[in-house]
């Protein structure tokens, strides 16, 4: 008898644990944040004509327009991790624009959204001298702001994507280049817009960023 006294207060002392332990797991768990959804990927809609020049018909000018599309499409869900994102974009310019709205959310500012692809002129493109790279030159329009709206005064600069091809057949762009010596004076990079278009941001949490991280598409 005088056991069963004895283990009867460390039996109840074991059970108050494990309700305690149930209760802050269960506390937890409530709290854990899920992934925001992202919202549908939106169609694209040329201002005026498409683009119809003969280097539309390049291979490489297609992947950039492809990659600038998803560019904007992600930073304007705040969501690096989308397939037309990584089939497009290399993985170390996924991970430095998923850096911008970190450091948007850091300053206690609005992420920036772009109302749709960056406007690009393309004027020259050509395969690089290593085997399966390549490079496009021309002017490009950059219009992010924390509103999302077009700007009155379109100012384009000179840029060159480097770009990559993988065995698999996708062309990425795998790093962008400031040309300040090219003359994009009176270059008019036709404008595409998304529909709908999107919203201004409403991320205010570090956690609702999700960045970029390696997929199947980059190579081992």
């Amino acid at each position: 008898m005088g056991d069963a006294k004895a283990s009867r207060p460390r039996y109840l002392k074991a059970v108050a644990a494990s309700l305690l332990l149930v209760t802050i797991s269960g506390g937890l768990s409530g709290c854990r944040q899920e992934k925001r959804p992202t919202p549908p990927y939106p169609a694209v809609e040329w201002q005026g004509s498409a683009p119809s020049e003969p280097i539309e018909a390049d291979p490489w000018v297609i992947a950039v327009r492809k990659s600038l599309e998803a560019q904007a499409v992600a930073q304007n869900v705040t969501d690096f991790t989308l397939p037309e994102l990584e089939a497009s974009t290399g993985l170390e310019l996924r991970t430095r624009l998923s850096r911008i709205p970190l450091n948007d959310v850091a300053q206690k500012r609005r992420p920036d959204i772009r109302p749709g692809p960056d406007p690009f002129l393309p004027l020259t493109a050509h395969a690089g001298r290593d085997p399966g790279t390549g490079e496009v030159h021309g002017c490009v329009v950059r219009w992010a702001s924390d509103t999302g709206e077009i700007p009155d005064e379109l100012s384009a600069t000179g840029v060159m994507f480097r770009m990559e091809q993988l065995a698999e057949g996708q062309i990425r762009i795998v790093s962008v280049v400031p040309l300040p010596d090219l003359d994009c004076s009176t270059a008019t990079p036709p404008l595409a817009l998304f529909v709908p278009a999107p919203e201004p941001s409403d991320v205010t949490d570090a956690q609702d960023v999700v960045r970029a991280k390696k997929s199947d598409v980059d190579p081992l």
